[in-house]
């Protein structure tokens, strides 16, 4: 009941659009209503569908009204059982685990092709949802043909052709009619088809419409011949992702045969209890309205069950894999009563003076710290607001109560950064610090780890060598990581080591809550949401490459100033299917034609360690003008002096990236300059252009990103452990994210059974959580 109401206060807020679900708020409640035997509800649900603005307010209430009264909402019908399986024969081994050639429609060729695609069992190949949908229901005459816009159109076909280009491309023509007029079918490099394109036959087909030569002309990108056996009929037609070899039609057929094989067959990993609670439908059912959906509003509730499945799996899998807070109380002597004498102390240490963002996440760090329960928060904090300092300060406090303090870093160079920047600092509150990385010199990792071990070193800093073997610390009272993103829930207990260790997280990239919620569910949050006064924005240009000689001639005045600059390109060596100057291309170019006087550095992610440490050393020294690199300078570089940042093929990168990006530059007193250039093509291209080139907000950014991108493109999918979402948006379905949230808790607490599907599941998940 809570579900339907919370869908019919979103209606309300979209402005009785019929838009709070996909497919229909009407036709949802409908089809929902029919289920459950409602047939009052349904009426108005259908009403609602074709009523105008100005009536759906009151129809809207009319429905919340027959909700409100009908109370706990009835169960529906029961489904039928799937027949059992003959005697010895598992599910488990009986279809979803065989191959694909086992498909009559697939053979060893075309199973490579499948292979492209991650596609290999039965089990994949229905687990492989439709990226699209094409509704065929609707046909659109020809001539209403939208110049411009996507049509289906159905005619007869009066002609078929083949020419070619003044380039030898073949191209299809197709003449069909029907009664408002005359259209041309194009097809690009499939002359084949033309024999099947006989006079007479009746086609659809989808495509682009468009003006040439006076003339309308539809560039097909799907089709069909009416009269074909197994022609689809005039429904919900789905759109996979196609790879060379597979046409849309190959794939349909496959999922068709998968289905037939080993649909009955899918596992259930929702318990019964949830699947009722969240108005869900079960896992066969869901599967099959994926692919072969027979109206939208069934659509959306298959949508909306599988993506709950994969949320719910998420969340909880990182529950079994957090390391529970400790519940034991710490000794006396080790509570601090007088927090404010505490961070009286460490401010009068300090260079400046914190800012009120500053003060209270410091507050919220010591609070945590004196309660009986050890301490996971995460700070997140936006490019040069201060995050170092805070961590300082909880560092300072562990240290106050004689335990030590390690802060762990995803590389060399950010690990060396944070030591020479918090040394001084933490030499004049009085403690002792080391960095320790895999170069240290092994005699002098030897007189660290027994300075450790023997509590004389107060504070570790360095990178993952602080969580290898022989590395013990006395008394570990506090574990910081800083860009967490890089780290994995598994990597980020060792560090902890002891359950009653403080944990302090830190992350420059902006995370939205929803992501923030499915990735670092065992923590709590702290938002640094203010910038040092008197930092200077750094101003942003988004341009094609028609300024590009402009560009160069204003980074020369810059470094004739005494600046430096970054060059930032999306690849490293030259790509046959990118049209793009690679790193190393471009420092040839840039070196030998466009600054031939300067000094430029080339920094990249396969390059040795030590050569990495040599170019940054060199361009933090300013002994180098120009650094040329990929997105390795993304994090861990901090060159006061570099005032341009220009990234080339600014399209390829996603805003919060582009926002990390810029992020290396303003960190001085001189204003900063940031030019995008780019070759945007794409509507959502363009607009990520206009949207960072006005916003300076990175959680504003970050939400933008997750919408149109998704969390990939924040954080890297390889790198934090986060699954590539199948079904659930995490920006649409954020409050299905937070109801499966909630019940991840309820089965971790046993109040609700597990099923063995989702165990298994689960399982799977763990293992990418390190």
């Amino acid at each position: 009941m809570d579900e339907l109401l919370k869908l019919l206060d979103r209606e309300r807020a979209v402005g009785y659009t019929d838009s709070a679900v996909f497919g229909g708020l009407g036709a949802y409640l409908a089809a929902w209503a029919e289920r459950r035997q409602m047939p009052g509800l349904e009426l108005l649900a259908n009403s609602y569908q074709t009523a105008s603005l100005t009536q759906r307010p009151e129809l809207l209430e009319r429905i919340n009204a027959a909700l409100q009264e009908a109370g706990p909402l009835p169960e529906p019908e029961p489904r039928a059982k799937p027949a059992p399986l003959p005697e010895g024969v598992h599910k488990s081994a009986a279809s979803l685990s065989l191959p694909l050639t086992t498909l009559a429609s697939v053979g060893e060729k075309r199973a490579q092709a499948f292979a492209r695609l991650g596609l290999k069992t039965i089990g994949d190949l229905l687990a492989f949802y439709p990226r699209d949908y094409r509704d065929r229901r609707s046909v659109t005459p020809i001539g209403q043909a939208p110049i411009g816009g996507l049509a289906q159109v159905r005619g007869e076909i009066i002609s078929a052709e083949n020419l070619r280009a003044n380039n030898g491309l073949p191209i299809l023509t197709c003449f069909i009619k029907d009664e408002s007029g005359i259209m041309a079918l194009i097809w690009f490099n499939q002359p084949f088809l033309q024999k099947k394109l006989s006079p007479g036959r009746e086609i659809l087909a989808y495509g682009k419409v468009e003006k040439r030569y006076g003339k309308i002309s539809l560039t097909v990108q799907d089709y069909q011949l009416t009269d074909e056996e197994n022609a689809a009929g005039p429904g919900i037609l789905p759109i996979y992702d196609a790879t060379a070899g597979l046409s849309q039609k190959m794939l349909r057929a496959a999922v068709a045969a998968a289905w037939q094989r080993g649909g009955k067959l899918l596992p259930e990993p929702v318990p019964e209890a949830l699947q009722g609670k969240r108005m869900l439908v079960d896992k066969q059912e869901a599967v099959r309205a994926m692919h072969f959906p027979e109206s939208f509003a069934e659509l959306e509730i298959a949508r909306r069950t599988l993506a709950y499945e994969e949320l719910l799996t998420i969340q909880l899998a990182i529950a079994r894999n957090i390391v529970p807070p400790a519940k034991v109380v710490r000794a006396t002597d080790q509570q601090d009563a007088d927090n404010e004498e505490i961070y009286a102390d460490f401010a009068a240490a300090l260079p400046f003076s914190p800012t009120p963002a500053q003060q209270r996440v410091i507050g919220e760090i010591y609070a945590d710290m004196d309660r009986d329960r050890a301490m996971c928060r995460l700070v997140q904090g936006d490019v040069g607001s201060g995050k170092t300092a805070v961590a300082a300060a909880a560092i300072y406090k562990c240290c106050r109560r004689e335990e030590q303090a390690a802060l762990m870093a995803p590389t060399e160079i950010l690990a060396r950064q944070h030591y020479q920047s918090l040394l001084p600092l933490l030499t004049r509150l009085g403690l002792t610090a080391a960095l320790l990385t895999g170069h240290t010199a092994a005699v002098e990792r030897r007189a660290i780890l027994s300075q450790l071990e023997s509590g004389v070193l107060d504070c570790l800093i360095g990178t993952h060598a602080l969580i290898q073997e022989g590395v013990n610390f006395r008394r570990l009272g506090l574990a910081v990581t800083d860009e967490q993103h890089r780290f994995g829930v598994a990597q980020r207990a060792r560090l902890r080591g002891q359950e009653d260790t403080d944990l302090l997280v830190m992350t420059a990239t902006p995370i939205p809550r929803t992501l923030a919620m499915t990735v670092y569910a065992d923590l709590s949050f702290s938002v640094i949401d203010q910038l040092p006064p008197g930092r200077r924005p750094v101003r942003t240009y988004a341009v094609d490459y028609g300024y590009e000689q402009r560009i160069y001639k204003f980074i020369e005045q810059e470094l004739a100033k005494g600046r430096q600059a970054f060059i930032v390109c999306p690849l490293i060596e030259q790509s046959e299917k990118m049209d793009l100057d690679s790193a190393e291309e471009l420092f040839r170019r840039l070196s030998a034609e466009i600054f031939p006087r300067r000094k430029l550095a080339l920094l990249h992610g396969r390059m040795k360690q030590a050569d990495k440490e040599a170019v940054m050393d060199g361009f933090y020294q300013g002994k180098t003008h120009i650094l040329v690199a990929t997105t390795v300078v993304e994090v861990g570089v901090n060159v006061p002096n570099a005032t341009v940042m220009l990234i080339r093929d600014a399209e390829r990168f996603g805003l919060a990236q582009l926002h990390q990006l810029r992020g290396r530059i303003g960190r001085g007193g001189e204003q900063s300059h940031c030019i995008l250039l780019h070759n945007a093509q794409s509507e959502v291209a363009r607009e990520r252009m206009r949207i960072i080139s006005q916003t300076a907000d990175g959680f504003a950014l970050a939400e933008a990103d997750l919408k149109q991108r998704g969390p990939g493109e924040i954080f890297g999918q390889r790198q934090h452990g986060l699954p590539e979402l199948k079904v659930a948006n995490l920006f649409r379905d954020a409050e299905l994210l937070n109801l499966a949230h909630q019940d991840a808790a309820l089965l971790q607490a046993g109040h609700i059974k597990t099923t063995p599907a989702l165990e298994a599941g689960v399982a799977k998940l763990t293992a990418l959580m390190v």
